[in-house]
C-alpha cells in the first residue's frame, strides 16, 4: 500500500448512479460533440453556484468547461506563456503542474510556503528580480502540505499582483473540503476576477472518474484558451458534462461535502495514528492540515519508496528524498 496515494475521496454512489441513470433514460443527446467551450447549461449552473457562494454576478460566458484541472493547467499555459517566460510558484506545490511547467521549458521560480501563505516580502523582490508572467498558487488546502492561506495574507498579495500587474492561476480543488471554522476567500472572488484565472473541478469532490473541470477568467483570456481548447479535444465527454449538471441540478454539492468532512476528519486522525505507532521515531515533522485531503511529513531519513511518494516530486529542487505526502484516503 502506498499511502501518499490512495484514493481521492468519499464516493457518493447511490447520487451519482442515479444521475447517470437520470441521463441515460433521457431524450438528450449525449452521443455528440458539444461546443469547446462546454455545455451551456453547465456553465449557467457553475456560474449560478459560485454567485451564491462569492455573493457577485459570474457571467457564465467567462467559463470554459474542461476535462478536468490537469487540462486546465496545460490550457492556460499553452494560450498565456511562452517558452522561457517566468512563472512563480509555491514550494511545495501540486506536482502534475510542475511536470506541465518543466515540459513547456517555461523559466519555473519557486518561493517557499509558509502555513499562512507566501512571506509578501520574498515575493516582491522576486517579481523585480525575475518579472514573471504568471504566479501559480493553490491558496486554500495546498496539495501536499493541506496549508491555506489567511483572508488577510490574499487581500495583502493581491494588492502586489495588481500593482505589478501579474497573471495568477489559482487551482482550487478542495476548498469545499475545510477541516475549520474559517471562512477562506478565493482570489478570483476578492479580485473580482481581475488578474485571476480561476481552476474548478469536479473530480475531488464527486467522483476522480467525473473528468470535468473548468476554468473562471476574463472574456479576453478565456477566448484565448477556447482556441487550443479546440485543439486538445474539440469538446469535454457530453456524457460526463450531462452527468455533472444533473448532479450539481438535483443535489447541494457543499451540503453533501460537508457530511463528508465528519469522515475525513476520522480518516486524519486514523493516519495520524498509523504514523506515530509505526514511524514515531523516525518523523521531524508534520503539517498542520487545514482542508483538503493531504498532508506532509517529514522524516529523519530517506523515505521508502513502496510506501511513500518522494517529497522531490513537489518541489523543483532535490533533496527532498525524506519528505512524503500522505492521502488521509489511504486509510478507510
Amino acid at each position: 500500500m502506498n499511502i501518499s496515494q490512495g484514493i481521492y475521496n468519499l464516493i457518493d454512489q447511490k447520487k451519482i448512479k442515479k444521475s447517470i441513470k437520470k441521463v441515460l433514460n433521457s431524450k438528450i443527446n449525449y452521443n455528440t460533440y458539444l461546443t469547446p467551450k462546454g455545455l451551456k447549461e453547465l456553465r449557467q449552473k457553475i456560474g449560478d453556484i459560485l454567485k451564491k457562494e462569492w455573493k457577485q454576478s459570474i457571467n457564465y460566458q467567462d467559463i470554459l468547461i474542461t476535462t478536468s484541472s490537469q487540462q486546465s493547467i496545460n490550457l492556460v499555459i499553452d494560450a498565456l506563456l511562452k517558452e522561457n517566460e517566468t512563472i512563480i510558484v509555491e514550494q511545495p506545490t501540486y506536482f502534475g503542474a510542475l511536470d506541465v511547467f518543466k515540459k513547456r521549458k517555461i523559466n519555473i521560480i519557486g518561493l517557499d510556503l509558509e502555513e499562512d501563505g507566501f512571506n509578501l516580502k520574498k515575493l516582491e523582490e522576486k517579481i523585480k528580480r525575475y518579472n514573471p508572467k504568471m504566479i501559480y498558487v493553490t491558496p486554500t488546502f495546498n496539495n501536499p502540505t493541506g496549508y491555506s492561506w489567511s483572508n488577510q495574507k490574499r487581500k495583502d498579495f493581491l494588492n502586489i499582483i495588481n500593482k505589478y500587474n501579474i497573471l495568477v492561476m489559482e487551482d482550487d480543488p478542495y476548498s469545499y473540503i475545510n477541516y475549520t471554522n474559517n471562512n477562506y476567500l478565493s482570489l478570483s472572488k476578492l479580485n473580482n476576477q481581475k488578474n485571476i484565472i480561476y481552476l474548478g473541478t469536479f473530480s475531488k469532490l464527486i467522483s476522480p472518474s467525473i473528468n470535468v473541470g473548468y476554468i473562471l477568467a476574463s472574456k479576453n483570456i478565456i477566448d484565448k484558451i477556447y482556441l487550443y481548447k479546440k485543439s486538445y479535444d474539440l469538446s469535454t465527454s457530453a456524457f460526463l458534462q450531462y452527468i455533472v449538471l444533473d448532479y450539481l441540478t438535483c443535489y447541494d454539492l457543499k451540503r453533501i461535502v460537508k457530511k463528508k468532512i465528519k469522515i475525513y476528519k476520522k480518516l486524519l486522525t486514523k493516519s495520524l495514528k498509523f504514523l506515530e505507532e509505526n514511524y514515531a521515531h523516525q518523523i521531524i515533522s508534520y503539517t498542520n492540515i487545514k482542508g483538503g485531503l493531504f498532508y506532509l511529513v517529514k522524516f529523519q531519513e530517506k523515505v521508502d519508496e513502496n510506501i511513500f511518494v518522494s517529497g522531490n516530486e513537489y518541489y523543483l529542487n532535490q533533496g527532498h528524498e525524506n519528505e512524503a505526502r500522505i492521502n488521509i484516503c489511504s486509510f478507510r
